[in-house]
């Protein structure tokens, strides 16, 4: 009789590198584990999931987590509580897009940008990107079109004329030679893209042993030869197998990150782009009261 291991739900926007090599080398069977990814379509829609029990853990922005686990002024009407686990990577590539149409600031005006929700993270950033820019984010239409593989099509399209996009998709709108305006570096050099998190509450054996191939997953993502990486892509995650995607994961600005630590600076920098766009913003305790609940 096949072995059964512990079976871990992860709700997630895009195919997850790590898991693909940690599958992709093994790692499942070696640690115990098994897993099953579900691709979400939005933030408040991975957090109801969370909530519900539909989900064990979630691959999200730190946003999202500052957002549901500090305050009820979010889409759930909900005050959640959470427990950061780790740091995944550096944004991998996050940046704002647009179609070749806009050549210049003044071109956004009149213009529709594609976001997830206008409350979240990568919509909050956009409007710090905006504002960099020198362009009014009243002058533009915003829509709501879903996660970054639906953006990237809404602008292929010409539903919207850019959003921002990320990993697989950054790569794919780089290869659609859609315009690059600006990108998280650029607003920050300690953004903090990605974190893995569960409800609150301990963390399970399976979790623990979940943790511990994510690091060593991270660490071989960081080490390996290039070539290396896309040969393990070639087999467990096709779409990811390109010399570009992996030169995102090992890129210090945008990267894999090693270690469990998620610091508060990190999420100042999120609280700041909060504050500058006067939306919700936890203050310096929550954020703190936070952490240490996930410690």
């Amino acid at each position: 009789m096949a072995q059964s291991f512990p079976r871990i739900k992860i709700g997630q926007f895009s195919e997850s590198p790590v898991l693909a090599v940690a599958r992709g080398l093994g790692l499942d069977s070696r640690y115990g584990l098994s897993w099953v990814t579900d691709r979400v379509a939005s933030s408040p829609g991975q957090f109801e999931s969370l909530r519900n029990g539909e989900y064990d853990l979630v691959v999200t922005s730190p946003d999202n987590v500052l957002l549901y686990a500090t305050t009820d002024a979010n889409p759930l009407k909900e005050k959640i509580n959470l427990r950061l686990l780790r740091p995944i990577d550096r944004g991998l590539g996050l940046a704002l897009y647009t179609s070749r149409d806009i050549e210049h600031p003044t071109d956004f005006i009149g213009c529709t940008l594609g976001v997830d929700v206008m409350s979240s993270g990568f919509a909050l950033l956009l409007l710090r990107m905006l504002e960099e820019l020198g362009v009014e984010d009243s002058s533009i239409s915003f829509k709501p079109v879903g996660a970054t593989p639906k953006r990237l099509v809404a602008i292929t399209e010409g539903d919207i004329s850019g959003s921002i996009l990320n990993a697989e998709t950054a790569v794919a709108a780089e290869a659609a030679g859609l315009k690059k305006w600006s990108s998280s570096v650029d607003v920050s050099d300690h953004y903090l893209g990605t974190v893995l998190c569960q409800m609150a509450g301990p963390v399970s054996d399976s979790t623990r042993a979940f943790l511990d191939m994510w690091e060593e997953a991270t660490g071989i993502i960081l080490a390996s030869a290039p070539e290396s990486l896309v040969e393990v892509f070639s087999e467990s995650a096709p779409a990811l197998a390109t010399k570009a995607y992996v030169d995102l994961l090992q890129s210090s600005d945008f990267g894999c990150i090693a270690g469990e630590e998620i610091t508060i600076d990190a999420l100042t920098v999120l609280a700041d782009i909060r504050a500058a766009a006067h939306a919700y913003t936890p203050n310096e305790q929550q954020i703190k009261d936070l952490l240490d609940s996930s410690r």
